[in-house]
C-alpha cells in the first residue's frame, strides 16, 4: 500500500522525468510516461498537438517539433501536488529555453525563453503513474516566439 507522500514523490518524479526526457531527446521515454490519450493544452503554442491526442501523436508532435531544436532546457519549480485516489494534480512553475545556433549569433534570433505555470494530471495504473493530461499557461517570453517554426522552416 502506497501513501500519499510517497505517491506525491512519485508524481512529482513522473513530472520531472518528462522534461528531462525532452530536452534529451528521448521523445519514446517520454511517452512512456503518457496514457494512451492525452488531454492537452498548450494555450495554443502548438496547435497540432491541442485536445485529446494518443501518446502516437504526442510522441510524432514532440518529435517534429522540439526535435530539431538544438538545446532545450525545461526547469520546473513548485510543485503543488493533490492525490485523490487513483488520480493526482501536480502544478508546477516552468521556465523553458530553446535554442539554436544555426538562426544567427543574436539571442534575440536563436534564443526564446518560455515562463509559464503547468499543470499534469496523473493516473495512476498498474504500471505506475501515467501522464493523462498537460496545461500550460505563458506567463511571459523573452527572444524569438517564432523559434520553433523558424528552425522548422531551416528543414524544410
Amino acid at each position: 500500500m502506497t501513501t500519499p507522500g510517497y505517491d506525491a514523490v512519485q508524481v512529482v518524479n513522473v513530472v520531472n522525468q518528462h522534461f528531462l526526457r525532452s530536452d534529451a531527446k528521448d521523445f519514446a521515454g517520454a511517452r512512456a510516461l503518457w496514457a494512451e490519450e492525452l488531454t492537452v493544452d498548450f494555450g495554443g503554442l502548438n496547435p497540432d498537438a491541442e485536445g485529446r491526442v494518443s501518446a502516437e501523436d504526442m510522441e510524432r508532435s514532440a518529435r517534429e517539433l522540439v526535435g530539431p531544436v538544438t538545446v532545450t532546457q525545461h526547469m520546473i519549480s513548485n510543485h503543488v501536488v493533490t492525490i485523490d485516489g487513483d488520480d493526482a494534480t501536480v502544478s508546477f512553475y516552468e521556465q523553458a529555453l530553446h535554442h539554436h545556433p544555426a538562426l544567427g549569433g543574436d539571442a534575440s534570433v536563436n534564443t526564446w525563453t518560455l515562463y509559464g505555470r503547468g499543470e499534469f494530471r496523473l493516473h495512476l495504473t498498474a504500471a505506475g503513474w501515467k501522464i493523462t493530461a498537460q496545461r500550460l499557461i505563458a506567463v511571459h517570453t523573452v527572444g524569438n516566439p517564432n523559434l520553433l517554426t523558424d528552425v522548422a522552416a531551416m528543414s524544410d
